[in-house]
């Protein structure tokens, strides 16, 4: 008995290291169940305890950690690899050193799972944002539709008249790009009081120095759980710049699910104190309501557009023209992991959820009875 329960604890302490990767799985299998304790406990309990201090460390950094790990990646892994090559050819037992290295490497890999679920995985499984905010997302009409396009063009065209132009009448942001990112968090303090749960610590987006070769992904922003930072690619439009770091402020909110940081993103937007930011979000929002109305119906989807200004027609010219210099493989690929990571998370529609933030406009144009 004795030595069965010796073997037995021999081999727990040879597999100690994939604890932290079965609580995870744990937690992904049982918690879509339970959207009421993911919210409260979780989203509001567990990741705030971890992502704030990540995120107040964070911030003190004015450059992308992000980045910088990635650029350091590459050579940090050459590094490990031709080490661990010339331990193994001297080391009395390579079996032993590798099942060592081995160990290592399951222990940091199964961490870095359960802290991506902690930090980021499970905000997946909280209560859907039309529940905590009240909103009716069932099925509005043509009408209702092309009256929130018509708003939102207005609004749009209204808030770039504020904005300072070029000789050409191209829009410029109100500052550097650096200096616009700072302001990123202050259309999030001006919700909180009305939606304590969009509080957070992080008040700024991060430039990311390699934006223009982020650009052949086709990715604008990234949210990197484990510093808990917002990444923007600072080589898009400029007028996508601020709608992109205020939905990568989302995600460090503890929201995951894309349509929904999309729909706070434009929400946060419309409620900024500067106008490069209102303009960004009604110009997001404007595109996805109007793509809906192109597809139901063209001539009302052509009416609408009569209330864009030539601006920003022009600015939707200029934005289709930049992503189409990176059109190709590289962002096919992208675009399909993209989506294959969005359905593990259990959103079976993948990269089509970022349509949906059409619903969540529509609703909440309703509840405030804005059109």
């Amino acid at each position: 008995m004795k030595k069965t329960l010796r073997s037995i604890g021999a081999f727990l302490r040879h597999f100690l290291f994939l604890l932290p990767a079965a609580a995870a799985l744990l937690l992904y299998g049982i918690l879509p169940n339970f959207p009421q304790f993911t919210e409260f406990v979780v989203s509001r309990g567990l990741f705030r305890l971890i992502s704030v201090p990540l995120g107040m460390v964070s911030s003190l950094f004015p450059f992308s950690l992000t980045e910088l790990a990635a650029v350091a990646a590459l050579p940090a892994l050459i590094f490990l690899i031709v080490r661990f090559v010339r331990k193994m050819k001297k080391a009395e037992s390579r079996a032993r050193l590798a099942a060592r290295v081995g160990k290592a490497a399951g222990w940091f890999l199964s961490i870095t799972l359960l802290m991506y679920m902690l930090l980021h995985g499970l905000n997946f499984y909280r209560l859907p944002v039309s529940e905590l905010m009240g909103l009716d997302t069932s099925p509005k009409s043509a009408e209702f539709l092309q009256a929130v396009c018509i708003d939102l063009a207005e609004n749009a065209s209204a808030a770039r008249e504020k904005l300072p132009k070029d000789e050409n009448g191209n829009v410029l942001l109100d500052g550097s790009r650096t200096d616009v990112l700072w302001k990123a968090g202050e259309g999030y303090e001006a919700l909180q009081n009305r939606y304590p749960f969009l509080w957070g610590v992080v008040k700024r987006g991060k430039p990311v120095h390699l934006s223009h070769w982020w650009s052949y992904t086709g990715i604008t922003g990234m949210y990197f759980p484990f510093f808990a930072e917002a990444n923007v690619n600072v080589d898009q439009p400029v007028f996508d710049i601020p709608v992109t770091a205020a939905h990568e402020l989302a995600h460090t909110r503890g929201f995951a699910r894309e349509d929904e940081c999309n729909f706070f993103a434009c929400l946060s937007c419309f409620h900024h104190p500067s106008a490069d930011y209102r303009y960004s979000g009604y110009l997001m929002a404007y595109v996805y309501c109007s793509n809906a109305l192109y597809a139901y119906d063209q001539n009302l989807w052509a009416a609408t557009r009569e209330y864009c200004s030539e601006g920003v027609k022009n600015d939707l010219l200029q934005r289709n023209l930049y992503w189409e210099q990176f059109e190709g493989k590289v962002q096919e690929i992208s675009d399909s992991v993209n989506n294959s990571f969005i359905q593990i998370q259990g959103d079976e529609d993948g990269v089509l959820s970022y349509d949906r933030v059409v619903e969540l406009l529509l609703a909440y144009y309703e509840k405030e009875g804005l059109v």
